[in-house]
């Protein structure tokens, strides 16, 4: 939340790359995290494939998408996004 505007006024990124960077960000972030699960025990391979699959799908598509969507409608977007999960992680977590 706090990546993109740190992105885009303290470094002069521009939108699009400040989003994509951000992004980005997500990838060796939720590497670590499987890897600390996989280690630990906790990842079971068969029931996270469903959501490996699915992601590597709407990255394809959402970076084939990304540069033909409107800034706004990307703001919007992300937005409804962390609210979605925020609503979520507090009344269904």
């Amino acid at each position: 939340m706090l990546l993109v505007p740190l992105l885009s006024r303290w470094l002069g990124l521009g939108d699009r790359k400040a989003f994509a960077t951000s992004v980005a960000v997500i990838l060796p972030l939720c590497a670590l995290s499987s890897l600390i699960y996989l280690i630990r025990g906790g990842l079971e391979f068969s029931a996270a494939l469903p959501y490996l699959l699915g992601g590597a799908l709407g990255g394809i598509l959402g970076g084939k998408l990304f540069k033909n969507v409107n800034m706004l409608w990307l703001r919007r977007g992300f937005a409804l996004l962390i609210l979605y999960a925020g609503v979520r992680a507090i009344f269904f977590a």
